[in-house]
């Protein structure tokens, strides 16, 4: 859903492999699904925010951050390289991102996409371009632990769920021929509709995925699970040990020109975290946050023609009062610049339903009222 530039897209987090029981749901947002990190502050090498956040939030400083999730272009390796550069082509961000994420100790986890409008023609076009990314990854030496063959099919990725399962096909042979990846499908956003595109998704597939990416947009933006629980219902009802993870999520400061403002970008953060995290009936493994800092010390497009900004931070560092919502810690960490002290969330009477989500949502059929 949220779209940043000719370059940008979502990102997501998630644990190595086997170290999570099916049981175990993620009570707060662990990954990051941030396509700006090697530009924070204008360059990762030197940013005070990357070292902030590596030693506050990351989990290897003891922080709630284990995971972070990038989408590519998938077939960013047929573009010459000189290095790793965040303002460099698809493949020489992504190879910065990889360095950059190694650097801050968190799994990196990928997923594809096209941002240029040129798709793969065929499966096998399609396993190359994978195969190529899968070994430059390897040989900057931070192997891919989990893959989600295609970024929303059904929104921003812009494929057929046929096409879409057909990618994950080919992703999955890969990954068990190489025995060094996990596969994460779907990465459905939850529009109206979903349901009956999740079910030719799941029909067309020649293998019974363990994982499955969801982006609840929809939900969080109208504070209601009815999409999601349609999303659910399609999903395959007897895949054991099944696991949902939220592979990317945003609450909106701005949408498309719309400047929402930090209540509700907040009201919306607080749905997600003490309703949808905590439902038994959703049960998240992974969370994964999209937009920390929007990089070169801009501020993130968001205009009537299109983009939208769910970053945590402003521009000048200032912490968003999303912030105080997001992570765990009480306390803003010492380089956040707040204006002043932030009241709790639910002291303000923000609004539990935005009229604007509300048209993407369609009519709950009888059978599903009151679930």
């Amino acid at each position: 859903m949220l779209r940043i530039a000719a370059c940008c897209a979502a990102l997501l987090l998630a644990p190595a492999p086997g170290s999570a029981s099916a049981s175990a749901s993620a009570s707060h947002v662990d990954g990051i699904s941030d396509q700006s990190l090697p530009a924070w502050d204008g360059s990762f090498a030197g940013s005070r925010f990357a070292s902030v956040f590596r030693s506050h939030w990351a989990q290897a400083g003891g922080g709630q951050i284990a995971f972070a999730r990038y989408v590519v272009q998938w077939d960013a390796m047929t573009e010459p390289t000189s290095g790793p550069h965040a303002t460099g082509n698809y493949r020489e961000r992504f190879e910065a991102w990889l360095e950059d994420v190694r650097s801050l100790g968190l799994t990196p986890v990928v997923a594809l996409t096209t941002y240029d409008r040129v798709y793969p023609n065929s499966a096998p076009e399609y396993r190359a371009g994978l195969e190529a990314i899968l070994d430059r990854a390897n040989a900057i030496g931070y192997p891919l632990a989990y893959l989600e063959p295609w970024n929303e099919p059904n929104n921003q990725g812009g494929e057929s769920a046929t096409t879409a399962a057909a990618f994950a096909d080919e992703a999955n042979a890969v990954c068990e021929a190489r025995r060094a990846c996990t596969i994460v499908a779907g990465d459905f956003e939850d529009r109206t509709g979903v349901a009956g595109y999740v079910r030719d998704y799941v029909r067309a597939l020649s293998f019974a995925p363990r994982i499955w990416g969801v982006h609840p947009y929809v939900s969080v933006l109208s504070h209601s699970e009815r999409n999601l629980r349609r999303l659910l219902s399609a999903l395959p009802a007897d895949a054991a040990g099944r696991q949902l993870w939220f592979t990317e999520i945003g609450a909106l400061y701005c949408t498309r020109g719309e400047v929402r403002g930090e209540a509700r970008q907040a009201s919306d953060a607080t749905y997600l975290v003490d309703s949808l995290l905590a439902d038994p009936a959703v049960a998240p493994e992974h969370v994964f946050y999209y937009g920390f800092l929007f990089g070169w010390r801009s501020d993130a497009p968001c205009t009537p023609a299109g983009g939208q900004d769910s970053e945590l931070y402003t521009s000048s560092g200032l912490e968003r009062t999303v912030a105080r919502v997001i992570f765990s810690a009480p306390s803003a960490p010492p380089h956040a610049q707040s204006g002043g002290s932030a009241p709790s969330p639910g002291a303000l009477g923000w609004p539990s339903w935005n009229a604007a989500a509300s048209l993407m949502i369609g009519p709950v059929p009888d059978a599903a009222r009151g679930s």
